[in-house]
C-alpha cells in the first residue's frame, strides 16, 4: 500500500485531506487489501469522502485524531483503535511500539504536529515510473506499515512509500503530535 494522493480527490481532500487518506489507508490495510488496484482504491476513497468524512463538514482543518479514531473504530473489529500523545514515548518506546504493531500487520498512523522543524523523509512514487523525491513536512499524517532493523520506518503518503528515521520522527512530533494505533499494542515503558 502506498497511500492516496490528496491532491486527487477534490477541493475537500486536497487542501487538508492527509488524515482522510491515512484513515482510508489504516482501513484498507487492517482488511488485507494492500494491493488493490487505483480504480478500487480512488472508488473507496471517493466513497469515504462523501458519506463518511466530510458528510457534514467543510474539512477546514482536516480530521482531528479524535474523528480519525471514531471513523477507523467504526471500520475494524474490536477492540478498534485509539490516540497516544507525543508525550507517552521516548525515542525507544516508539520503535518498539512501531516495531510491536508491524510485526502483528497493524499499521500506525503517525499524527505530525505544529513543529517549526519539519520532519525530512525519502520518497520513491510507484505511479510515477518509481521516481523518488525527498522533501521535509509537518502538520501532516503519515502510515506507518513497516520498520526496518536500521531504525527506518516504512510510510504511506502522497501516492508514494516513504523513509524517515525512527529517531528524526521521534523529534519532529511537535505540538499535537502522536499516534493512532490498535488498543491491543501497549505503549512499553519510557
Amino acid at each position: 500500500m502506498h497511500g492516496g494522493d490528496q491532491a486527487l480527490f477534490g477541493k475537500k481532500v486536497s487542501r487538508s485531506g492527509c488524515g482522510m487518506i491515512a484513515v482510508c489507508d489504516y482501513i484498507l490495510y487492517s482488511h488485507g487489501k494492500r494491493n488493490i488496484s487505483f480504480e478500487e482504491y480512488s472508488e473507496f476513497v471517493s466513497r469515504f469522502r462523501d458519506e463518511e468524512a466530510y458528510l457534514h463538514s467543510a474539512n477546514l482543518l482536516g480530521i482531528s485524531p479524535k474523528k480519525a479514531v471514531k471513523l477507523i473504530n467504526a471500520h475494524v473489529k474490536a477492540p478498534g483503535v485509539t490516540f497516544i500523545s507525543h508525550s507517552e514515548f521516548s525515542p525507544g518506546s516508539l520503535k518498539n511500539f512501531i516495531y510491536d504493531s508491524v510485526s502483528e500487520g497493524l499499521p500506525v498512523i503517525v499524527r505530525i504536529g505544529l513543529n517549526g522543524n519539519k520532519l525530512p523523509y525519502r520518497m520513491q512514487y510507484p505511479g510515477k515510473g518509481g521516481s523518488m523525491g525527498h522533501g521535509s513536512t509537518g502538520w501532516h499524517y503519515i502510515t506507518v506499515t513497516g520498520i526496518t532493523g536500521q531504525g527506518k520506518v516504512i510510510f504511506s503518503s502522497w501516492g508514494g512509500k516513504g523513509e524517515t528515521d525512527i529517531g528524526m520522527l521521534f523529534r519532529h512530533f511537535g505540538l499535537t503530535g502522536g499516534v493512532i494505533a490498535d488498543k491491543r499494542i501497549t505503549v512499553p515503558p519510557k
